[in-house]
């Protein structure tokens, strides 16, 4: 199948509505309900990473638990389909996608957010407090969210051009969450130019280096 063909096919299916508790999976302030399922196990992975003695905020351990809950993310989902009559099949099927680092926009992105962190690193060493103000704790988050979900956007068009049906079905979805994404971190960096006018440069630069990102980002 063509690739304009896939993306006809993705854009006439019938859209199947992702849950109200996927929404946990990815906002800076969920639910925080045990009986989540997400944050009930965002909770119980949080607990096992600390006692193995690993950093559960650290981006290659965040990458590994969604390389890990992969099959078992779509299976509830799945359920949770099936529940309202969809039947979202061949989940055993599923191929395993390419690394994050195949990706060459993946690590355009991970270049930008990596600078982001780097600000903040800056910041608490000369005691700025932008990072712990509402602005900065999205932009910190979001950063990372933003990366996670471009890499589960390009596995989303290569799960496609492999012909799984997996893609398509998270296709639109995760496009969503990108969008909300993007709005999020420019307004947080618009706020921080306002609030911060000394640090008026390296704000704007980010602000410019994102809608390169995004315009890339919404066309996967």
């Amino acid at each position: 199948m063509a690739k304009k063909e896939r993306k006809n096919k993705i854009k006439n299916k019938e859209e199947f509505q992702m849950p109200e508790w996927m929404e946990c999976a990815w906002r800076r302030v969920p639910c925080d309900r045990d009986d989540c399922k997400i944050c009930g196990k965002i909770k119980r992975e949080r607990a096992r990473h600390i006692a193995a003695g690993e950093n559960p905020d650290d981006m290659s351990v965040a990458l590994e638990d969604v390389g890990n809950d992969f099959k078992e993310m779509l299976s509830m989902i799945k359920a949770d389909a099936a529940a309202h009559g969809f039947d979202i099949e061949n989940i055993d099927d599923i191929q395993e996608p390419p690394e994050p680092n195949d990706f060459p926009f993946y690590n355009q992105a991970a270049e930008w957010s990596a600078d982001i962190h780097k600000m903040a690193e800056q910041a608490y060493d000369n005691l700025d407090a932008w990072p712990e103000l509402e602005p900065g704790l999205d932009l910190l988050w979001y950063s990372n969210t933003i990366l996670a979900k471009i890499y589960r956007q390009l596995c989303n068009r290569w799960h496609i051009e492999q012909g799984d049906e997996y893609g398509e079905e998270d296709y639109k979805y995760t496009k969503y969450v990108l969008g909300e994404c993007l709005a999020i971190l420019k307004k947080s960096l618009g706020e921080l130019i306002t609030m911060y006018p000394e640090q008026k440069g390296k704000f704007n630069l980010s602000l410019i280096m994102l809608s390169g990102i995004e315009e890339q980002a919404m066309k996967i």
